[in-house]
């Protein structure tokens, strides 16, 4: 599945799936990392999240995230 990444501020976001079923939001640090986070639909708590060293890694790691829970 492709995601449609918008930019949200100064991060990123997508949604996948009908309703949504996901929200990936993707937010810089201070110190040139990425903050990733996956909720359910548009609220919280949190399912996943992490810190990566790019915004690539962060996009890739929260696709696979989404694609590999079997639900969009």
């Amino acid at each position: 599945m492709t995601f449609q990444w918008t930019k949200d501020g100064d991060g990123w976001i997508s949604r996948a799936g009908d309703g949504p079923i996901f929200t990936m939001r993707l937010r810089p640090k201070g110190d040139g990392r990425w903050d990733w986070e996956i909720v359910r639909g548009d609220s919280k708590p949190v399912i996943a999240t992490g810190i990566v060293s790019s915004l690539g890694a962060a996009k890739t790691i929260a696709a696979n995230f989404v694609n590999r829970s079997g639900l969009v």
